[in-house]
């Protein structure tokens, strides 16, 4: 269990953060996308996208997408074009700086691509019921003064999740993520996976890229900022990575792809790319020769 006092949050945040801002070729490994899609989308954003594989190619035409650590855009603006007219995109990230890049060239993309089908939420991948956007809103209007103003604000908080989620359950054909999963905190991880089934419809699927370990990633590695917001430290060990999807009640789990070569080996400890594969119900899983 990671014992550290709960800066990861914090020190992700910063990090990439900087990373709108300047470009951290260190932060991701090389990956090729579709050249198609890559037209449409401002230099800006590819150059500030990091990532370890690519999930898009899983998106079908007509899916409602939605993409955990949306970042600057570049996979939600990818599978805009695939999913087409009639299907949505859908990104979520909890860091302001990423939010507002992604959002700065939403319309010149639009009007390349010939439509407009992919918005951006600010919340946390682990708690996609609450919007945060409306948090802060409500927080301006009633500011925080003592502790009952703190407990009205909690039972507001609460009451938004359950009456008005971001992201309804049920409500999503595909999730997709890229290097992302690793970065959420240990004691939030479980209810990660929780909410990526909650939000995906019966047929749906998950198509996750990620790091993982070779073997568990041991505590003092774990309590450096660095290697934890470096999508180091907070991997999974690669079996716990389908484990996880398992225990949250996913079926037809399969590794689609595997970096046979490290991206990176810290303390005789190797840290690869992974793309994994899940489907909330069995029979969504029969329905994968359809697929890409």
């Amino acid at each position: 269990m990671d014992t550290r006092p709960q800066t990861t949050e914090k020190d992700v945040l910063e990090r990439y953060a900087a990373a709108s801002q300047t470009v951290q070729p260190s932060l991701c490994c090389a990956v090729s996308y579709d050249p198609r899609y890559l037209e449409a989308i401002p230099q800006e954003i590819i150059d500030k996208d990091y990532g370890c594989g690519d999930p898009s190619q899983y998106v079908r035409p007509g899916d409602v997408v939605l993409d955990l650590g949306s970042g600057s855009g570049k996979i939600c603006y990818i599978a805009s074009q695939i999913v087409g007219r009639q299907g949505r995109v859908i990104g979520v990230d909890f860091n302001p700086p990423m939010l507002a890049l992604a959002r700065k060239h939403q319309s010149a993309i639009a009007g390349k691509v010939g439509w407009d089908n992919v918005s951006f939420c600010y919340g946390k991948i682990q708690d996609l019921k609450t919007d945060f956007e409306k948090l802060d809103a409500w927080l301006k209007a009633n500011p925080v003064k003592g502790a009952q103003d703190l407990t009205t604000f909690e039972q507001y908080r609460r009451t938004i999740a359950q009456d008005n989620p971001m992201i309804p359950s049920n409500s999503v054909d595909v999730i997709v993520s890229n290097c992302v999963l690793n970065l959420v905190q240990a004691s939030d991880k479980s209810a990660l996976f929780q909410e990526m089934h909650r939000v995906l419809n019966d047929g749906g699927r998950a198509a996750v890229s990620d790091i993982v370990s070779d073997v568990e990633v041991p505590q003092h590695m774990r309590d450096d900022p660095d290697l934890w917001s470096g999508c180091i430290s907070g991997a999974f060990q690669e079996r716990a990575f389908l484990q996880a999807f398992e225990e949250a009640g996913f079926h037809g789990i399969e590794i689609e792809k595997r970096d046979e070569k490290p991206w990176q080996v810290v303390e005789g400890i190797e840290f690869r790319s992974v793309t994994v594969m899940a489907y909330k119900s069995a029979d969504g899983r029969k329905k994968k020769g359809g697929c890409c």
